[in-house]
């Protein structure tokens, strides 16, 4: 981490320990525009999503705590009621909760929370792992380096690749003393190329003496599942067919992934599905022919993992959303919600993390 994005998350922080400890958010809160905050996670921790990373999970208690203290001040809604509520007039701000992807704890951890604390979300369903019990290849990943350890897992890879490149880029992570799981994740995923890295971790999977079916069973819903969600009245979005990486795909390949997630929550679930999330969701990993694909598909609404707060009359295909995981923080979000980094931005300064 670089000097200047040290002193920029020192500033962060010190910004919101004040706004939030001496009560001054209710002061921002007053004075800044409406707004809906969205917060994007992924697993509520259960014994279903042991392997994967502490980046993709967050305890019960934490996000009830978090949740309850947003409740108390804003109204706390799924991603389609907030949207459209945040076009009409109203005096109070709006927080929606979304999750991605469709795991098993979404209904067997969050749904009691959620009905706990009377409050909606928004839970954005990956298909063909519903429909075909098939993980995408970051969950065989993470199966493989929870099974063989990280540093087995990339002595494979590298034996078994036949792209010198990527190799090499794994190599130096073990020089530079980065070979965590986070950055070999993300190289696997920017820089072997998709349908190598798919052939030699589907085949370490395999030696590893692993199963995608019974991965699968672990960590996702079924439909069956999903149906329940809707009954209970959580809303229910699309997140593409095979979590690519949107960017990477051509126009018909965009349409087919976005298209295709809609269709499979039309024909399981019925109604029309408004909302839509960009896999990982960084301006890198979408375009402007994800954003034609998902308006074509039908969506409402498309949510990015760019923090920020949405404003009434903003581009409802590029909603931001705050990312919540283990190390979340009260003061942080509540100083989003607020407005607090908004207001900051009106005067130049973004201290988005």
């Amino acid at each position: 981490m670089g000097v200047k994005h040290r002193i920029k998350r020192l500033v962060r922080e010190g910004y919101a320990r004040l706004l939030f400890h001496t009560g001054a958010h209710r002061l921002v809160d007053a004075i800044e525009p409406r707004r809906l905050t969205i917060l994007a996670g992924h697993c509520v921790r259960a014994p279903s999503n042991d392997a994967l990373p502490p980046d993709m999970t967050i305890a019960s208690d934490k996000l009830e705590r978090i949740l309850a203290w947003l409740a108390r001040r804003y109204d706390v809604v799924s991603v389609k009621d907030g949207h459209a509520r945040l076009q009409q007039d109203g005096r109070r701000s709006l927080v929606a909760l979304s999750m991605d992807d469709g795991y098993k704890d979404n209904r067997t951890h969050l749904l009691p929370l959620l009905q706990r604390l009377r409050v909606g979300a928004t839970i954005y369903l990956e298909s063909r792992p519903l429909d075909e019990r098939k993980p995408n290849w970051s969950h065989k990943f993470f199966a493989c380096v929870d099974r063989v350890g990280l540093a087995t897992f990339v002595r494979r890879f590298v034996a078994a690749s036949k792209d010198a490149r990527s190799n090499a880029l794994l190599a130096a992570l073990a020089g530079e003393g980065r070979e965590t799981t986070y950055h070999v994740k993300r190289l696997l995923k920017y820089e072997v190329p998709a349908r190598e890295r798919s052939r030699v971790v589907d085949a370490i999977f395999a030696e590893s003496g692993l199963d995608e079916r019974a991965l699968a069973e672990t960590l996702y819903m079924t439909w069956e599942d999903a149906r329940a969600l809707r009954d209970a009245g959580v809303d229910l979005g699309g997140h593409t067919v095979n979590h690519e990486i949107l960017s990477r795909l051509d126009a018909d390949g965009a349409r087919a992934e976005i298209g295709g997630s809609r269709r499979a929550l039309v024909r399981e679930l019925g109604g029309e599905p408004a909302s839509f999330a960009y896999p990982f969701g960084r301006r890198w990993d979408w375009n402007e022919d994800s954003v034609a694909a998902a308006r074509e598909a039908g969506f409402a609404t498309a949510t990015t993992t760019h923090a920020g707060t949405n404003r009434r009359g903003d581009d409802p295909y590029r909603l931001r959303r705050v990312m919540i995981d283990e190390n979340a923080r009260i003061h942080l979000i509540a100083t989003e919600a607020c407005g607090g980094f908004d207001l900051l931005r009106r005067f130049g300064l973004d201290l988005s993390d």
